[in-house]
């Protein structure tokens, strides 16, 4: 971001104080902590291709707007400004305001949308960019009852927001026998509705409702018997509502995917594949393909899958590891897109007829549970001393499935009898919830994994059931049977979690001046890869650096820190977080380069460690610095040095600190990041007055600390008060606006004034210029008279309306000099110098474990 500079009349000065820090006054909670910027929403938050709208932003900490930017290059937005005039010789933004265009060769689809201002990259928020001959459609009237339900047409999309205790009801025509679609889209767009559709017919008879078909979204399918009316009931399921709970319904009867068999393909292949879906052009009526009793229709077509497996860039409205699920879309003319997964093997279909399918290994079987509490069993030979890996994907496709593994060593005896002796079993992947409350991100799956080693040549056999008991044609699955393939993906985030309470909020990494900030790193590893991993960050800014990070061993998770100098400039940008680990092969070493995605809560969240909120990956890595502020306090080991411990030891690690005279009362320092540790980490309070202290860390094993051998590295976290502005140069600038409007309203009543006397003036020498007129002796003297008393008259006119447009710069200066007392009040009100919370760290401390000596 740009320095502010110019005329202190910009824009920044209404944008920051005039509306956005109403809002931002109003969330109390998020100035807990230094402020950092949070879009929570756009108004309309949609357009259509080749269209353009008016987009008013809301959110926090939104001051000094400069941009709105897209992850689309094609989706552009300028500033909207009032005209400049005599008391404002500058334009300046109109609020919060947004001209958004949407150029004509952008893809119909979600891409995320971010504010730039004082606290520079907000959070990301979806917007939608409709088809072109969409028929976007705005809530409208009181359709709070059913019989003042708004009607709308098939092929419709209906934009609106459901009211406290509320419900939104819609009218609809259909045709005898026309599939009919409805669908709520809410959560996939951020929003707070947990929705429910449900229908009737005209005679107020329920024939339907659904919740949560595609997350907490609804869909459901109507077929009328005859031609007639119907209604749809939109509402919340708890009756919660108000501006953040906002949807989409799409009513139409245009095709729709619902999945695609196999779900997954080789790399590089061409293949058929079979959509399975409504109304799909040229669809064949499947009968025994069913969901919620409806019969779907199927679709062949051959599909040239990409060289190269990959995580699709874009928008994805799951869960993290739903998003990381490499793959890519496929989009059938008119319909949804739908993902098709990169297989790690040749791809078998189960067979439904076989209880016992043999495989071979290496093999990826695309399966289905058929009905409720179905299990499907494959066998496949294994070698002795092998290890085999079996991986089932369910949830990270979102099948409704949740997987569980049980492998067997089949034995034969002489007689021809079968023995079945169990090796290993397995319910979910290994997980990243955070037991001790400081990071709310879900990144975990309930998709299962096992290995084992082979005792000796033989026959095993893997089970496959799902958790749910629910079967039918959706519900999907990948079963991959594989030797060891080592690899792994990387999830970054960050989010804004107070000391006190642990309540979360999603948070853009923002640097001030000497500032670091932690980026917590998650790498799920793929088949027990336990080589080194080195994270950096790369496309950082001049004065923001960032030590590697190092994974060693099995570590799997840390945190990366970015720091900025003490002279660092504004800026907001994207970053890139790379990971890089050497496998070895038969073929010799094999490089792998991994790019972490970011993931952000979609929400803040109260006891964020007991109720498992919605988090989704966003596509880019933002980071932002902010040049007018600087860092309470630096954190810092005492000594530059590598650590070493023994494992039952403890180590006594040395801090210093640097503040800049801001910070009130202990700064509490403990480890972050610190692999193993679980909860309760160590803590040391450094008093206002000192600048060093001593944190002790005990390696002994125990329930909050799971301490084996290795290398690792750490950060230490600080948190304290320290005295704060918000956003002081605003208020700089609004009191300088306020002077200038004060001695502007001086120039304008001054010259009001001398207007004012001008029409005195002229009306006496216009009242002279008539009596002398009047009084002229003959026709001779009057035609000599009249052109001064013209003159007059004329003179008089212009001063009147001189003094008139004097009165109104007077009346306009007036306002405006209104206007920027109430802002330059506010403004100072924020920026009056409070205790607030923050949070610091230091930069990688690497610690070596060693295992006890022999005594």
């Amino acid at each position: 971001m740009p320095a502010i500079t110019g005329h202190p009349m910009t824009s920044r000065i209404f944008t920051c104080v005039a509306t956005i820090v109403l809002a931002a006054i109003s969330a109390p909670g998020l100035f807990a902590q230094l402020p950092t910027g949070d879009l929570s929403r756009l108004q309309p938050r949609s357009a259509k291709v080749g269209g353009s709208v008016e987009v008013t932003l809301h959110g926090s900490n939104l001051e000094g707007l400069t941009e709105l930017r897209f992850t689309h290059p094609g989706i552009t937005a300028k500033p909207v400004t009032l005209p400049a005039d005599e008391v404002f010789p500058h334009s300046r933004m109109d609020g919060s305001k947004f001209a958004v265009t949407v150029a004509a060769d952008v893809p119909p689809g979600i891409y995320d949308a971010r504010a730039v201002g004082y606290f520079g990259l907000s959070t990301a928020r979806p917007f939608v960019v409709a088809p072109p001959d969409s028929n976007e459609v705005a809530e409208s009237g009181n359709n709070s009852t059913s019989e003042n339900a708004m009607v709308v047409d098939v092929n419709s999309v209906v934009t609106g927001a459901v009211a406290s205790r509320g419900i939104d009801w819609f009218r609809f025509k259909a045709r005898a026998g026309q599939r009919i679609l409805i669908e709520l889209v809410a959560e996939r767009i951020d929003s707070r509705l947990d929705g429910q559709l449900i229908v009737y017919d005209s005679a107020g008879r329920e024939l339907d409702r659904n919740r949560d078909t595609f997350g907490r979204d609804s869909f459901l399918e109507i077929q009328a018997a005859h031609d007639g009316e119907f209604l749809i009931a939109v509402s919340d399921i708890l009756y919660r509502g108000g501006v953040d709970h906002f949807y989409r319904l799409i009513v139409s009867d245009r095709p729709h995917v619902d999945f695609v068999y196999p779900p997954a393909g080789e790399p590089g292949s061409t293949q058929q594949f079979t959509l399975y879906g409504r109304n799909l052009p040229g669809g064949v009526l499947d009968e025994s393909s069913q969901i919620r009793g409806h019969a779907l229709e199927t679709v062949q077509v051959e599909v040239s899958l990409p060289e190269a497996a990959a995580t699709p860039p874009r928008f994805h409205p799951g869960q993290p590891r739903q998003g990381l699920l490499p793959g890519f879309d496929y989009k059938l003319k008119d319909a949804n897109s739908v993902r098709i997964g990169f297989a790690t093997a040749s791809v078998v279909t189960e067979s439904a007829e076989d209880s016992v399918q043999q495989i071979s290994v290496p093999s990826e079987v695309a399966g289905r549970f058929n009905v409720q509490d179905d299990e499907d069993v494959f066998r496949f030979l294994t070698v002795k001393d092998t290890t085999y890996w079996i991986e089932a994907i369910a949830d990270r496709m979102q099948s409704k499935v949740d997987p569980y593994l049980i492998i067997h060593q089949v034995t034969r005896s002489d007689d021809g009898g079968e023995t079945l002796i169990q090796v290993v079993d397995n319910d979910d992947m290994p997980g990243f919830f955070s037991v001790d409350g400081k990071d709310t991100i879900n990144a975990d799956t309930i998709d299962a994994v096992v290995s084992f080693t082979a005792a000796h040549d033989g026959l095993h056999q893997v089970t496959i059931t799902n958790q749910f008991g629910s079967g039918g044609s959706a519900d999907l699955y990948r079963l991959a049977i594989r030797e060891a393939t080592p690899d792994f993906q990387l999830i970054a985030t960050t989010e804004k979690t107070l000391p006190t309470n642990r309540t979360g909020y999603s948070v853009t990494p923002l640097l001030r001046q000497g500032a670091r900030w932690g980026v917590r790193v998650m790498c799920p590893r793929q088949d027990g890869f336990a080589g080194e991993i080195v994270i950096t960050a790369e496309g950082l800014p001049p004065g923001v650096s960032a030590t590697p990070l190092v994974l060693s061993g099995s570590t799997d998770r840390g945190i990366l820190v970015v720091s900025a100098s003490a002279d660092a400039k504004s800026w907001s940008g994207e970053i890139r977080i790379v990971g890089r680990a050497s496998v070895a092969t038969a073929a010799g070493n094999r490089e792998l380069v991994r790019d972490a995605r970011f993931a952000s809560l979609v929400w803040g969240h109260i006891f964020a460690d007991s109720i498992r909120v919605r988090s989704r990956l966003t596509e880019r890595i933002p980071l932002s610095l902010n040049q007018h502020e600087k860092a309470p306090v630096t954190i810092a080991a005492a000594e530059n040095k590598e650590w070493t411990v023994e494992v039952g030891q403890k180590l006594e690690l040395p801090i210093k600190l640097t503040d800049n005279g801001t910070r009130v009362g202990n700064l509490t320092v403990e480890p972050q990041g610190l692999f193993g540790l679980l909860r309760s980490p160590p803590k040391v309070n450094i008093a206002e007055t000192d600048s060093d202290g001593t944190l002790t860390i005990n390696f002994s094993p125990n329930g909050n600390f799971k301490v084996e051998p290795g290398r690792y590295q750490f950060t230490l976290q600080g948190t304290g008060v320290a005295k704060y502005r918000h956003n002081a140069p605003a208020a700089v600038r609004a009191v300088s606006e306020q002077r200038r409007i004060e001695a502007l309203f001086t120039e304008f009543t001054a010259a009001a004034e001398q207007a004012t006397a001008a029409v005195g003036e002229a009306k006496k020498k216009l009242q002279v210029a008539d009596q002398n007129l009047a009084s002229a002796a003959d026709d001779d003297a009057k035609a000599q008279l009249k052109p001064a008393a013209d003159n007059a008259r004329a003179a008089l006119v212009a001063v009147e309306d001189a003094a008139k447009k004097a009165a109104e710069k007077v009346i306009a200066v007036q306002k405006a000099k209104t206007t920027i007392d109430s802002i330059a009040k506010a403004a100072e009100a924020k920026a009056a110098e409070t205790n607030t919370k923050f949070a610091a760290w230091s930069d990688l401390i690497t610690v070596v474990v060693t295992a006890p000596a022999d005594k």
